[in-house]
């Protein structure tokens, strides 16, 4: 089986073991976009955990701390892109698809997920991919 994953399900892996140990088995590809996205969230705002007094924490790492997560994920991905032409033929049909806005990152997701021929699209915004996984199928 070959999963992409969204940088939603990366930073779920950051804080879950059984998530990430779905990276020890079949094939995974994501975007070289996916680095950037989780260094810009998880260095910059971060997110919101449930602490072990049930409070609620803001996680923010480190810069070189992120850095090293993500090199231990980056050796258990391949990463795929769309050619600029690619890019430019999806951005042709976005009007009809209804994808504005930052939706084309999820969209281009999508694109490589079809394109990679992944069976599953890895992801915690499942509404963010509506009718995008099935209208991506690669030509």
């Amino acid at each position: 089986m070959k999963t992409c994953w969204d940088t939603s399900a990366a930073i779920n892996a950051l804080f879950s073991p059984e998530v990430f140990a779905r990276l020890s088995s079949g094939q995974h590809v994501t975007r070289l976009h996916l680095l950037a996205e989780f260094f810009s969230t998880m260095t910059g705002r971060g997110v919101s955990i449930v602490d072990e007094d049930g409070q609620v924490q803001r996680m923010v790492l480190s810069q070189s701390d992120c850095a090293a997560w993500l090199r231990s994920f980056a050796g258990k991905v391949q990463f795929e892109e769309l050619t600029p032409e690619e890019a430019l033929v999806s951005l042709d049909k976005a009007e009809g698809l209804g994808v504005q806005g930052p939706r084309i990152y999820d969209y281009w997701h999508a694109l490589v997920a079809g394109k990679s021929k992944a069976n599953k699209l890895l992801t915690r915004n499942t509404g963010h991919f509506a009718d995008l996984v099935s209208n991506a199928a690669w030509p």
